[in-house]
């Protein structure tokens, strides 16, 4: 279980006052307000959450938090979307990202206040989809999809291999998998082949 230190909490309560940290249940709970700018649009919203820090068994993973209002999958509803084009599971939990990037965003683990900042990115995004019907830059994909990017990107064979006989029931060799990723218009090939049904 993961708790915040003394210094978190200070900026926790210095920072974001309607939000509150219970150390015994190392919850913090309240009112997130954002007030981000991207490419000069200034947004302003607020979003009840709750972070569960006690589910982290470390500071190198990220929290489960959740949208304890049911505003998001409210803003889906509106948006006739899935719940998770919003980056939100249907129990109210956030997608935050890929567990397999988190150490690239967080190099250092775990900090409340980089954390904070990636989290108000995260709605500004859910506020800018609701106010202008288009997201603001390119999201990650979801579940398989986020992982066969990141495989690619990394170049890992091995992993690529099994995702490919999960999704498409079949194995694929090595040296053909090497192939794929031996070019951009491979690549391509490549992504075809996993995305299209």
């Amino acid at each position: 279980m993961v708790r915040l230190q003394e210094d978190e909490i200070k900026w926790l309560n210095n920072n974001f006052p309607q939000m509150s940290y219970d150390e015994k249940r190392s919850v913090i709970t309240g009112l997130f307000s954002i007030n981000h700018t991207f490419n000069d649009v200034t947004i302003k919203s607020i979003f009840e959450i709750e972070v569960q820090l006690w589910r982290m068994h470390d500071r190198n993973e990220y929290p489960y938090v959740y949208n304890t209002d049911g505003k998001i999958i409210r803003i889906a509803k509106m948006k006739k979307m899935l719940p998770q084009d919003l980056h939100i599971y249907k129990d109210n939990m956030l997608c935050l990202g890929l567990p397999e990037r988190f150490q690239e965003y967080y190099p250092q683990g775990f900090k409340l206040s980089t954390f904070f900042k990636h989290l108000a990115e995260h709605l500004y995004w859910v506020a800018y989809y609701e106010r202008y019907d288009k997201a603001p830059w390119n999201a990650e994909l979801h579940g398989d999809d986020a992982l066969i990017d990141y495989y690619i990107e990394k170049r890992d064979v091995e992993n690529l291999r099994k995702l490919h006989k999960q999704k498409k029931g079949i194995g694929i060799a090595k040296q053909k998998m090497r192939n794929f990723l031996s070019s951009k218009t491979n690549i391509l090939l490549l992504r075809k082949r996993f995305f299209d049904k």
